[in-house]
């Protein structure tokens, strides 16, 4: 609150003037997924509003039924196409080729996820501010791992990338790097990402671990009676899960998998051939909410975390903030900034799958959850909300010089 004074009236008066809210809007192309990515946006968001600034997420395509299986409760969302359908390839059609309401939005920065966000706020006055998970995967990725991201969503709009990537890639990954570089300030989801991102493009991002949902502020209350190994994602092919079922036929101690996460039937139909194969005993669990994935993380022997190369991936950090330890692939990626090897589970070596199943049989055998429960817990306050929260608007607020 301001306060002007003045003596034109003869009289002395104070005039106190409110000072606005500073506008940070949030911008990802679709929002039809239960995927890492919606969830960071989402705590970004609130993390924002808790703030004080004034929020608006915005999106080429809305998916109304992702607004109730995700918590989007008390953030505005708004879809910018003119004309509103419930086709995702038209909806992205029309912001690519410029019919769209983003003219009509003007605050203070926009937050982007994403290349093609990217492109449509690079024409306007406001700061912006890019959130980066990884490169532009269509254009920078060997063909076949290409063909496996394309396979790894709904709808056909990563195929479209594909198709036309050897036509454009030259285009648009000098596009992507002028637009990157051009931003006022750039975030990566972890060390493993910013060393990348930052030799790709020659800049210095900064380190922004994606939150922990605060409802993983401890572990659920529920005991189940089964014993099993668990993981949980998007059950897609690049996340690799016959890694996982491979790995276990080498297992000692012979457990059940259970699986929770959306999964193609076709895909769905690889992994249970594979399973039977290798003798191993798989149970499909499907989409849970949270509370639900909280009792299986809570309740589970081990969370395997089988993907190779990943960027961060959240759901090891989800595992263990509820008591569970996890093995991961021990080359260098994200995930491996999240796991303590041998405190709070363990580095496979990259990608021997009997190694792999040897440190999933030593937690087993050494009853290492009961014994480093505490530390696995504290272990994941490091990416708990309120602890990410301080380093991200720090910087935000840095930039747009708020609460100075």
């Amino acid at each position: 609150m301001k306060e002007l004074r003045g003596f034109w009236t003869g009289q002395e008066s104070t005039i106190r003037v409110r000072k606005m809210p500073k506008k940070v809007y949030l911008f990802y192309e679709f929002l039809s997924e239960q995927g890492g990515l919606e969830r960071e946006l989402i705590n970004h968001a609130n993390m924002l509003k808790d703030e004080g600034y004034e929020v608006k997420i915005l999106t080429c395509h809305l998916n109304p039924k992702i607004l109730k299986e995700l918590p989007f409760a008390g953030l505005k969302v708004e879809a910018i196409p003119k004309i509103h359908t419930k086709f995702e390839i038209i909806n992205l059609a029309q912001c690519a080729l410029g019919f769209h309401k983003l003219k009509d939005y003007n605050p203070d920065a926009f937050l982007v996820y994403s290349f093609p966000t990217n492109f449509l706020v690079r024409n306007k006055k406001a700061k912006k501010i890019n959130y980066m998970n990884h490169f532009l995967h269509a254009y920078h990725m060997p063909w076949s791992e290409r063909i496996e991201w394309a396979s790894g969503t709904q709808g056909i709009k990563r195929w479209v990338s594909v198709i036309a990537s050897p036509f454009l890639s030259g285009w648009l990954t000098r596009l992507d790097k002028r637009l990157v570089k051009k931003n006022d300030l750039r975030f990566a989801n972890s060390e493993f990402t910013k060393k990348r991102l930052d030799k790709l493009y020659r800049i210095n991002s900064i380190v922004s671990y994606p939150p922990l949902d605060p409802r993983f502020n401890s572990p659920s209350k529920k005991k189940m009676k089964e014993k099993f190994i668990f993981s949980s994602s998007r059950i897609i092919p690049d996340k690799k899960y016959e890694l996982l079922i491979d790995a276990m036929q080498y297992m000692e101690n012979k457990v059940p998998l259970f699986l929770a996460g959306s999964v193609e039937d076709s895909y769905k139909n690889i992994l249970e051939d594979r399973a039977h194969k290798n003798k191993i005993t798989l149970k499909f669990l499907g989409r849970l909410n949270t509370e639900e994935i909280k009792d299986y993380y809570t309740n589970a022997l081990v969370f395997a975390f089988p993907t190779p190369g990943e960027d961060f991936g959240l759901v090891p950090a989800e595992s263990m903030a509820c008591g569970t330890p996890v093995v991961v692939w021990g080359d260098g990626a994200g995930p491996t900034e999240q796991v303590i090897d041998g405190i709070t589970g363990y580095h496979a070596k990259p990608y021997d799958l009997k190694g792999y199943a040897k440190k999933i049989d030593t937690i087993l055998d050494n009853n290492l959850k009961s014994r480093n429960r505490l530390k696995i817990i504290n272990n994941a306050k490091r990416f708990s909300y309120s602890e990410i929260k301080k380093g991200f608007l720090k910087e935000v607020n840095k930039l747009l010089s708020f609460r100075s």
